[in-house]
């Protein structure tokens, strides 16, 4: 199932996903904090998509500040997510040489 939420705090998006019972979730560019509400939900945890080399460009626009900075490498990690941004265990990385 695929969802698109403008917040994780609805009631009524965590009912469903309470109800759904997800062995894990996945997010890709949502930009914003998770509540613990939500990351307790699935049992294996909560994945984020992130589109830099992590710890390098935590946060907002990471695929901008690489371009601004000029990086020579750069890439795409996949880890689990947490209460702080972008501060998870890395499950995997691939780097990409952007020189």
């Amino acid at each position: 199932v695929i969802l698109a939420t403008p917040s994780a705090k609805d009631g009524a998006l965590l009912a469903f996903l309470e109800k759904m019972q997800p062995d894990i979730c996945v997010t890709a560019a949502y930009g914003n904090f998770l509540p613990q509400q939500f990351l307790d939900i699935p049992k294996a945890g909560t994945l984020n998509v992130h589109p830099s080399l992590l710890p390098r460009f935590r946060g907002a626009a990471p695929v901008q500040r690489a371009l601004e900075t000029q990086e020579n490498d750069t890439g795409v990690v996949v880890a689990y997510t947490v209460l702080k941004m972008d501060a998870g265990p890395v499950l995997a990385s691939h780097t990409i040489d952007a020189s």
